[in-house]
């Protein structure tokens, strides 16, 4: 529907003369191809400031590249030709793939630590969406749609249809929080930017990140690690390292000698994917956690009494220490009429003495591990 003032006026209108009246010949009446569809970009004005993006080329070029994946991942993925294939952690979480996505490819990206929130026009060639659900061809009025999703109304707090968009800034990656899906119906239309509210986010410097690649559990897998301590695993090393390098970030480098065993890093890996939809593994506790449980393997010399892994056998025990000693008293009576006092005191502090012994003295070995 047109606005009112693109209407035609009958007033100054000028008559059309009938000799430039032509009228269609049969052919074009009987054809029954549709019409051509209006690829033309949909007209946007806006007054609001555009995000801003680090100037540095090799990384607008690199972040484009992700969205452009991404995108067709998405395609792809809505065909179900990739079921199976994907990091479950991208479709296990409904209303936060695109976040878990994000996090996989960008370690350490977090939306925990905000920055302020603004009205502003976001570049869709550096904004994730999430287009599994619906699309341009799912649209009936593409074209109305799109000026209504990409007008400056979509970035008023409280507005209808609001779009909410998170922007690493260090990066220039952003990715929508609410309205996933416009982002690539309106690349689709050809809309170069979308209104949103953006909320600036910080990011690990360059120099704080290293990759290491390692060979654990039968696979090649590339680690990164935050200021010496923190480790993620790259879920998908191929859209990660293209950012990460562009970024400034060193290409990834072998594992460190004096560092953990990698085949013991991949094991809390494992014990940390139980409880987190991202992994991570605090090198420094882990080494910690290796130390004492080497410590823990080591054999000492013990007694019963420090063990927490034995279970008396009660029968034993008290035909031992009960039963002979009045075995003995009997023989001793028996054998001694006249000195049956002191036998039985005899008998009686020999085998309280060795039970004693027996349970506190430390006459076995046992690991450190298994002691109380």
């Amino acid at each position: 529907m047109q606005p009112a003032s693109d209407s035609p006026s009958i007033v100054d209108t000028p008559p059309v003369a009938s000799a430039s009246v032509s009228l269609p010949s049969v052919d074009e009446l009987l054809d029954e191809t549709p019409a051509a569809e209006d690829t033309s970009p949909v007209p946007a004005s806006s007054r609001l400031p555009q995000a801003a993006v680090p100037p540095n080329i090799m990384l607008q070029s690199a972040v484009m590249r992700l969205v452009e994946q991404k995108e067709q991942i998405d395609q792809v993925a809505r065909n179900g030709l990739l079921a199976g294939l994907l990091p479950p952690e991208w479709s296990s979480s409904p209303g936060n793939e695109l976040r878990a996505f994000v996090a996989s490819v960008l370690p350490f990206a977090s939306d925990s630590a905000r920055g302020e929130t603004v009205a502003a026009r976001v570049p869709l060639k550096f904004l994730l969406g999430h287009s599994q659900r619906w699309g341009k061809a799912d649209v009936a009025e593409p074209r109305s749609l799109a000026a209504y999703l990409a007008s400056d109304e979509r970035a008023n707090a409280g507005g209808t249809d609001l779009a909410e968009v998170m922007l690493l800034s260090p990066l220039g990656v952003a990715w929508t929080q609410t309205g996933r899906a416009r982002a690539g119906f309106l690349r689709a239309m050809g809309v170069e930017t979308l209104a949103a509210r953006v909320t600036a986010l910080p990011y690990p410097a360059a120099e704080q990140l290293s990759l290491y690649q390692v060979h654990s559990g039968g696979r090649a897998q590339v680690w990164c690690v935050l200021d010496k301590r923190r480790l993620r695993a790259l879920a998908v090393p191929a859209l990660s390292l293209p950012v990460l390098s562009a970024y400034g970030v060193e290409a990834p480098q072998a594992w460190p000698s004096n560092w953990p065993d990698p085949a013991e890093v991949d094991a809390e890996l494992a014990l940390a994917a139980a409880g987190k939809s991202v992994p991570e593994v605090d090198l420094v506790k882990l080494v910690d956690k290796i130390g004492r449980s080497r410590a823990s393997e080591a054999w000492v010399g013990a007694s019963l009494m420090q063990l927490h892994t034995w279970v008396p056998r009660w029968r034993f025990f008290l035909a031992s220490f009960i039963g002979l000693p009045a075995v003995l008293l009997l023989l001793a009576a028996l054998a001694l009429p006249g000195s049956i006092e002191a036998a039985a005191v005899a008998a009686a502090l020999g085998f309280a003495g060795g039970a004693i012994a027996a349970l506190a003295a430390p006459w076995i070995y046992a690991q450190r591990k298994h002691l109380s």
